[in-house]
């Protein structure tokens, strides 16, 4: 009889470790076991996903950002985007499954009186195959990049609003991101915009009233279809050695239609 209590004083004690470690967030740094994220979480520095790990954010999670990061992970930028703001960075799997009813929201108004003007924070980073990761029902807003892809990421984005960042969304490397059924709207420069020879799918999407609405540069060659692009500066703009196909997008009162450079 005693040896069974032990027993099961052991299992409730293991059983309830694991639940503690499934409560734990990581508020800055790089998670050591997969997590889940509920309620409102206030992140202070880049939170690092690694490879094998996955971090879960249920509907009506809340998400904000310091203003300052206080830890700095390697960003796969070879430009300064991103350096001392907070991040999260997706080298393993992140899982955002909001409801039409009840959205992740990622991103909050934050002021500098000094300069009257928004402080952004950096924005969500995939640097992986990020084969099971999804976006879904979440609004992304006042980051420098929205969501970026980088690598060889495959990550879907669907049905979320992206806004009122300085960029929406920007792919490079050889990312192959499926990006569907979104609204995404007044972001200060580029709707979205692909680099190197990435090659993501964008369809059905909303992309209105952002300096570019969808553009293409380097050796990139996204498929760009069914799209309603509209009131934009500039609809599609193509750069460089960029190929997109470019098939049954609505255009509405763009400021111009297509730009080739």
């Amino acid at each position: 009889m005693r040896y069974w209590k032990i027993s099961v004083f052991i299992g409730l004690f293991i059983l309830g470790g694991q639940a503690l470690l499934a409560q734990k967030i990581t508020f800055s740094g790089t998670l050591t076991h997969d997590e889940i994220w509920s309620g409102r979480v206030h992140i202070t520095g880049d939170v690092v996903v690694p490879e094998g790990l996955t971090l879960n954010i249920k509907a009506g999670t809340k998400i904000t950002f310091a203003n300052k990061s206080d830890y700095n992970a390697n960003l796969p930028f070879a430009a300064d985007l991103g350096i001392n703001k907070c991040n999260l960075i997706i080298k393993g799997d992140l899982k955002i499954q909001g409801t039409e009813d009840n959205e992740v929201i990622i991103g909050e108004k934050v002021y500098d009186l000094n300069t009257e003007s928004i402080i952004n924070w950096g924005g969500i980073i995939f640097d992986g195959t990020n084969g099971d990761s999804v976006i879904e029902h979440c609004v992304v807003r006042y980051a420098d990049i929205g969501i970026s892809f980088a690598g060889y990421s495959t990550a879907i984005i669907t049905q979320n609003i992206i806004a009122e960042n300085s960029v929406g969304i920007m792919v490079f490397g050889s990312a192959n991101p499926w990006i569907k059924n979104n609204r995404i709207h007044h972001n200060i420069l580029w709707g979205i915009f692909c680099y190197e020879d990435s090659f993501p799918i964008i369809n059905d999407n909303i992309v209105e009233k952002n300096e570019v609405g969808i553009g293409s540069t380097d050796s990139s060659s996204p498929t760009i279809t069914c799209n309603t692009v509209a009131n934009n500066k500039v609809g599609i703009l193509i750069q460089g050695k960029s190929k997109p196909r470019n098939t049954n997008n609505q255009f509405i009162d763009n400021k111009e239609k297509i730009r080739i450079e």
